[in-house]
């Protein structure tokens, strides 16, 4: 029974060790193959989602640009621009101007501070 046994591992261990390495190198190889692709995962899922609220924002700019651009014949929108670019005001209303240092960009003088 000894000497079964003793002629079993040799003819398993020690014919077969480049099988028993082989096998140890591809499960090690596997091994490093599935890690790697599951960063690689990660970090394409984080692009997907960082992509896709790009999206939604831009989509959402083009909406407001298309609602502008329909707008651009209402009256109403017209005068909103010439106010708000311009400094124009409507017929009837009275335009104040607050002029703050902040604004100028410049200390004021004694002068002006009384």
């Amino acid at each position: 029974m000894h000497k079964k046994r003793s002629r079993l591992f040799e003819e398993l261990i020690l014919k077969s060790w480049w099988t028993i390495v082989f096998f140890l190198i591809t499960l090690f190889a596997f091994d490093q193959a599935s890690a790697r692709r599951s960063r690689e995962e990660i970090l394409l899922r984080d692009k997907v989602a960082s992509l896709t609220q790009k999206k939604h924002e831009a989509i959402e700019l083009q909406d407001e640009l298309e609602q502008i651009i329909a707008s651009q014949n209402d009256p109403a929108w017209i005068e909103l621009v010439l106010m708000k670019e311009l400094g124009l005001v409507p017929e009837g209303n009275t335009k104040i101007l607050i002029i703050t240092p902040q604004a100028t960009g410049r200390q004021p003088t004694r002068s002006e501070n009384y």
